[in-house]
């Protein structure tokens, strides 16, 4: 029976990694990019994707669920204990004790939510933060530069509006 289950996983292991002569694969198990995943981070994932710590790929679609994550742009319910990290575009889910994207479309939730650019959706954690937001942030600190949208929080920042600072609920239409 053992022997079964290890020429099993020996053949799965072995027809994924011939997938890294195309584009695209259907799954990734990542332990540390780039070194020591099934396939190289310039190869898309369109499907599964487990990081157990660390994976990383340029483009994610599908479900990514781990520890941390790394890419340039996710489309995805991503789903990772400490770190969801989308260095260009994210769009989905996102769920981490850290969340970073460039730019943002969906839902993030967590710890501490940092978009270097626009949100466009919702954004529920400790301290929330973005350059523009388009939609919702909840949280005890929530920061932005422009807004249209609502606020709810302890302490609600958007630098760019008549009432740039205010407790409990800040808005800008």
């Amino acid at each position: 029976m053992m022997k079964r289950a290890l020429v099993i996983a020996f053949l799965l292991v072995a027809a994924l990694s011939t997938v890294s002569a195309y584009d695209t694969t259907p799954f990734q198990f990542g332990i540390w990019p780039s070194k020591f995943q099934i396939v190289p981070e310039e190869i898309n994932v369109s499907g599964l994707k487990i990081n157990f710590p660390f994976g990383g790929n340029d483009y994610i679609q599908g479900v990514d669920l781990g520890i941390a994550s790394t890419s340039l742009d996710t489309s995805a319910l991503q789903i990772n204990i400490l770190v969801n990290r989308a260095h260009e575009n994210f769009s989905g889910l996102q769920f981490a004790i850290l969340n970073q994207a460039g730019r943002s479309n969906g839902i993030i939730l967590g710890g501490f939510n940092i978009t270097d650019e626009s949100v466009r959706g919702i954004e529920v954690g400790i301290i929330n933060s973005s350059m523009e937001c388009r939609g919702l942030q909840v949280g005890l600190i929530n920061y932005t530069e422009m807004m249209t949208g609502l606020q709810i929080g302890l302490i609600n920042i958007i630098t760019g509006s008549v009432v740039p600072v205010f407790p409990i609920i800040n808005f800008c239409f």
